[in-house]
């Protein structure tokens, strides 16, 4: 009587799928991870666009957008917790900003957030107000000059609306200056020369080919990290 045999993966072939598994996960995880960011970056602008929205309903009703130098001087009323009796605002992480009084108002209706960037203890994504010439979060220099910083979209305007956006990671930051600062010339092909076509202070690098941004980029708090700054509004 002959002994049953039980059916089974050898070692050979186990070692075969393991190896197919591998090469597919590695074809394959980049494109999913690139895709997932994409995606991210994509909300990321519709974060800007809700921005405009709102900033553009508060000039239509006020005729102003307020300086945050201002804003941080006479505070913010937070209607939302009491309308009858407002009380004080104070954000949780940096200073009172314009997209504060728009959160405030119930003219943003989501807090001031992006799914890129990395927040610190210090820095937060906010929507800011600054006039030319002014000091934007993290103490960068608005300067009105395209040879240094100046948005595309706001041409000479005297104050701007920008949504800020702290330590974004190198390929998060190349995708945002792909799709809003794009095309870029042929001679612009790696995530760092996406980034570099725009930092705030240099202006509008040769390599690239851009004649103008609606985002800006700076240093973030590690290497490898960069603080977007991107066009909501102007007046």
């Amino acid at each position: 009587m002959k002994t049953p045999q039980k059916s089974g993966f050898t070692l050979i072939e186990m070692i075969g799928v393991l190896a197919i598994i591998g090469i597919l996960a590695a074809v394959v995880a980049p494109r999913v991870i690139e895709s997932i960011r994409d995606a991210k970056v994509t909300s990321a602008i519709a974060s800007v666009s809700a921005a405009k929205t709102a900033a553009i309903g508060y000039y239509q009703r006020y005729d102003n957008f307020p300086l945050d130098t201002d804003t941080a001087t006479v505070g913010v009323l937070d209607y939302k917790s009491d309308p009858a009796n407002p009380v004080a605002y104070t954000p949780a992480v940096g200073v009172l900003d314009f997209g504060d009084v728009l959160v405030r108002q119930s003219q943003l209706l989501e807090q001031e957030k992006a799914p890129v960037g990395r927040t610190t203890a210090d820095l937060t994504h906010a929507i800011g107000c600054a006039a030319v010439g002014g000091t934007l979060i993290d103490d960068v220099v608005y300067t009105g000059a395209i040879a240094t910083m100046r948005f595309k979209s706001a041409g000479f305007g005297t104050r701007i609306v920008y949504y800020f956006m702290p330590n974004l990671t190198l390929q998060e930051a190349a995708a945002m200056a792909s799709k809003v600062n794009g095309p870029f010339t042929s001679d612009a092909v790696s995530d760092l020369d996406f980034v570099n076509a725009s930092l705030a202070g240099a202006g509008i690098a040769t390599k690239g080919g851009l004649e103008g941004a609606n985002a800006w980029f700076a240093p973030g708090d590690n290497a490898g990290e960069y603080n977007a700054y991107l066009y909501v509004s102007h007046q």
